[in-house]
């Protein structure tokens, strides 16, 4: 169980690997569809990825986390058929009265190592 006394600062905690499919692409589509950029990945599926690693690295989690923020650093986009590495990290922790706050950092790499784009995101911990 990932609890908040077990994550530490500076460490990464783990990787998911995406190959980048149509199929996922035109799900986003659906929903999205003017975000179409030929055969790039649309800049808001950056936090798709983002959360698919999250919620696969991170388990088994505690229930009641809170999503506080999240923001994204594009270097490039990747193309369909790519394959994306995520790497998942503790930046920071921080006790704020009975409050759990951890800071996630992500880079999100092309399987030759080009980086793509990275990420934060604060969440409140709930154990």
């Amino acid at each position: 169980m990932f609890l908040f006394d077990t994550f530490q600062p500076g460490t990464l905690i783990g990787t998911r690997s995406l190959t980048l499919d149509h199929g996922l692409v035109e799900r986003w589509l659906m929903l999205f569809p003017d975000d179409r950029d030929g055969e790039r990945m649309p800049a808001g599926m950056a936090a798709v990825v983002y959360s698919r690693a999250y919620s696969d690295i991170l388990l088994p989690r505690p229930p009641g986390n809170v999503h506080g923020a999240q923001r994204f650093s594009i270097a490039r986009l990747p193309s369909i058929g790519d394959t994306l590495v995520t790497y998942l990290s503790c930046e920071s922790k921080d006790l704020k009265g009975d409050r759990r706050w951890v800071r996630f950092a992500s880079e999100t790499r092309r399987d030759d190592h080009t980086l793509l784009f990275s990420g934060l995101m604060t969440t409140l911990w709930a154990k």
